[in-house]
């Protein structure tokens, strides 16, 4: 079965759009010969044994960036071996961030600091799918929100790091999703409301969702 990333930077409404999908996509392929359950993989926050170690880290330097970055890869495997599981029970897979995002990060980090690391960290995130480490959906969701939306609805979110709604990081988060590691990369405009975003993503879903059954 089909594996779908959903990304975008925070405040764009992901966690909303990836449990609203698995609703539908259940529902909808319930009423196949074969009926299938949905599976969402949680963001690496979500994912990690102890978040901590991803969110007490400060970056200064690129070896920080790095340091970082190896330490969500290997949340990535364990969000990996639930995504495989459960593409062996026959589910589809829903992933609420992907390595993509990793990615970006870097990207978006770098960008306001100063910093390249962008082409050491494709490489580890290049030999961790080698290795077989990594979740890579089929298809990848990008959610995308004008900077008087997000920091609009981030004034609702407690503790949200100003930097995540910077427009600079927002714009350079987006630039590595020129060439990312998904095969298929579809934008939506995040900007309305929920129902409207998620008749967006199931659109243009359908067509991946059809030929995996």
């Amino acid at each position: 079965m089909i594996t779908i990333g959903v990304e975008g930077v925070s405040c764009t409404g992901k966690t909303t759009l990836t449990r609203a999908l698995a609703g539908r996509s259940a529902g909808c392929l319930a009423a196949t010969d074969t009926p299938r359950e949905v599976c969402i993989v949680p963001c690496y926050y979500h994912a990690a044994p102890d978040p901590k170690t991803l969110s007490n880290r400060e970056v200064k330097t690129e070896a920080d960036q790095l340091a970082l970055l190896a330490a969500h890869l290997e949340v990535e495997q364990l969000r990996d071996r639930q995504a495989r599981s459960a593409r062996a029970r026959g589910s589809v897979v829903v992933l609420d961030r992907t390595v993509d995002t990793l990615l970006a990060h870097v990207r978006a980090v770098g960008h306001l600091r100063g910093l390249d690391a962008r082409a050491q960290a494709r490489r580890l995130v290049t030999e961790a799918i080698d290795r077989g480490h990594v979740a890579v959906p089929a298809v990848t969701l990008l959610l995308q929100a004008s900077h008087e939306v997000l920091s609009q609805r981030a004034q609702t979110r407690t503790g949200m790091p100003p930097l995540y709604y910077d427009p600079d990081f927002t714009q350079a988060f987006q630039g590595h999703f020129a060439d990312p590691i998904t095969a298929h990369c579809l934008v939506i405009n995040a900007t309305g409301g929920a129902d409207q975003v998620v008749d967006q993503a199931w659109k243009l879903l359908k067509p991946y969702l059809d030929g995996a059954q």
